[in-house]
């Protein structure tokens, strides 16, 4: 079994990014890894081309694509309903699931 990263990617208009980026930390990623279906989580900030674009992704890990399909199931819609209800177009949301098929570390001497 390999890990899967179930990637979420938003573009949060400038008028609440504050107030969307502190429901992330404080309600949303608890949230998502309180499912216990995920074994870590990361915020990034995303720099494209466009150079006002506010482009966040955030990252979940499972180690199982039963342990990704189980938080589809289970756990997704309920999240989504609350994020969808609070930001609505403001925060616009894509998401890909990504196979890890190996992973590199650097060589330390």
């Amino acid at each position: 079994m390999s890990q899967l990263v179930y990637n979420i990617t938003i573009a949060v208009s400038e008028e609440i990014r504050d107030e969307w980026l502190e429901w992330m930390r404080e309600v949303q990623i608890p949230k998502v890894l309180e499912s216990g279906l995920f074994t870590s989580a990361r915020l990034m900030r995303v720099h494209a081309f466009e150079r006002d674009a506010l482009t966040y992704s955030v990252q979940y890990v499972a180690e199982s694509r039963e342990n990704y399909e189980e938080f589809q199931k289970e756990h997704a819609p309920a999240i989504d309903a609350k994020h969808t209800k609070r930001f609505g177009d403001g925060a616009t949301t894509f998401a890909t699931v990504l196979e890890v098929l190996e992973n590199f570390e650097r060589a330390t001497h």
